[in-house]
C-alpha cells in the first residue's frame, strides 16, 4: 500500500479516526497527568527537549514526592514525581501506551527534532496504519512508551488510481453467483451477486486501507480499523466506531464484444449505499445504472481526474 513519507503542512489539529465529540461528552481535556521516573534531572531534559515542554519548577504541587512540573502548549500539565524504582510491567508495553496529537506542521517538526537528536523516526505497528495517518514511538528514559500522532485527511481519504486502464475480467459464466475474485492490477474485487455484477475497489471508505475478502464470513474486512462490508459493498460494521460509512466505491463495468467482462480501473463512482442498478447484468450493451451515477458529485476530483463534466454526465 503507498504511503507518504510526511503528511501535508496544516495547523489544523485532526480528529481521530472520523469521531467529532458529541453533545453529551463530559470530558474534552485533562488537566494534568502524572509519570513515575528515577531521575529528575534527566527526564526534564528528555521531555523539554524531546516533547518540547516547558518546565515551569520543582515541588509546586501538593505531591509528597519530589517532583517537576512540565506546561504543554495547550497550558495542560505534566507532573513527573521521583520512584526509586518503575513498575516493570509497564516497560516496553505495547498495550499502555500514551498518544500526543499533533497538527500536521507540528508533526513535521516533531520528526525533524527527533531525527537532529539521533532518535529513530519508527512506527512499530506501521502495518496497522491507514494512508494519512502518521505515527511514532518514542521512549523517555525510564521505559514509558509514548506515539506522536497526526492524520493527513486529505491522503487518508484521497482515491489512488494503479493506471491499470480497461481490466478484462474474463466471460461471465466463470462466475457463480456469490463469487468473489480479486484482480491486483486494477486493485478491485470482481463480485457477483444476484442483481449481477460489481467491480469494487479494494481502498476502505473509512480511511485509506485494502480491503481483504473473508470468504469464511462472507465478507470485506479492513486490517485497519475493523470496518466490514458485505459482497455488494455495504458496510455491516458498527457506525458507533466508525462514523457514518459509505458503500465501497465501484468502477464502471461494461461486456466486449465477444462478451467478457470490462472494469475500467481508472474511473471510480462514489456511493452512499448499494442499489440493485449498481450492479451489472449480462449483456452487450449492459452499462452501470444511473442509480449509481448520482452518487457521484459533478466536478468531484479524484487524482486531478474530473469524474463528471459541468453537464453531471460520465
Amino acid at each position: 500500500m503507498r504511503k507518504e513519507p510526511l503528511p501535508n503542512p496544516s495547523d489544523e489539529l485532526p480528529t481521530f479516526y472520523g469521531q467529532e465529540p458529541g453533545p453529551d461528552d463530559l470530558v474534552e481535556r485533562f488537566s494534568h497527568f502524572t509519570i513515575a521516573v528515577t531521575d529528575l534531572n534527566r527526564s526534564e531534559d528528555w521531555y523539554r527537549d524531546v516533547i518540547g515542554m516547558e518546565v515551569l519548577g520543582r515541588d509546586l504541587t501538593a505531591e509528597n514526592e519530589p517532583h517537576s512540573v512540565l506546561r504543554m502548549n495547550t497550558g495542560q500539565l505534566f507532573i513527573l514525581i521521583q520512584r526509586d524504582a518503575i513498575n516493570q510491567e509497564r516497560l516496553n508495553s505495547q498495550g499502555v501506551h500514551h498518544g500526543f496529537a499533533l497538527t500536521q506542521s507540528q508533526y513535521i517538526r516533531a520528526v525533524e527534532r527527533l531525527r537532529e537528536r539521533g532518535i529513530d523516526v519508527i512506527a512499530q505497528r506501521e502495518e496497522f496504519i491507514a494512508r494519512g495517518q502518521y505515527s511514532i514511538d518514542v521512549f523517555d528514559p525510564d521505559g514509558h512508551h509514548y506515539q506522536i500522532e497526526t492524520m493527513d485527511e486529505v491522503q487518508a481519504h484521497e482515491f489512488i488510481f494503479t493506471g491499470a486502464g480497461i481490466v478484462d475480467c474474463g466471460r461471465p459464466e466463470d462466475y457463480a453467483i456469490g463469487d468473489v475474485k480479486l484482480f491486483r492490477d486494477g486493485n478491485f474485487y470482481l463480485t457477483r451477486v444476484r442483481e449481477g455484477f460489481l467491480a469494487l475497489s479494494r481502498w476502505c471508505t473509512h480511511m485509506n486501507s485494502l480491503m481483504i475478502y473473508q470468504p469464511e464470513h462472507w465478507r470485506f474486512w479492513c486490517p485497519m480499523h475493523v470496518a466490514t462490508f458485505d459482497r455488494c459493498g455495504d458496510p455491516t460494521c458498527s457506525t458507533g466506531n466508525h462514523g457514518e460509512l459509505n458503500a465501497l466505491r465501484i468502477h464502471p463495468l461494461s461486456f466486449s464484444d465477444e462478451g467478457h467482462i470490462l472494469v475500467n480501473s481508472d474511473e471510480v463512482i462514489e456511493r452512499a449505499a448499494f442499489k440493485p442498478e449498481d450492479a451489472v447484468q449480462v449483456g452487450p450493451a449492459a452499462r452501470v445504472g444511473p442509480a449509481a451515477k448520482e452518487q457521484r458529485k459533478p466536478g468531484s476530483l479524484r487524482n486531478g481526474v474530473d469524474l463528471l463534466g459541468d453537464n453531471g454526465e460520465g
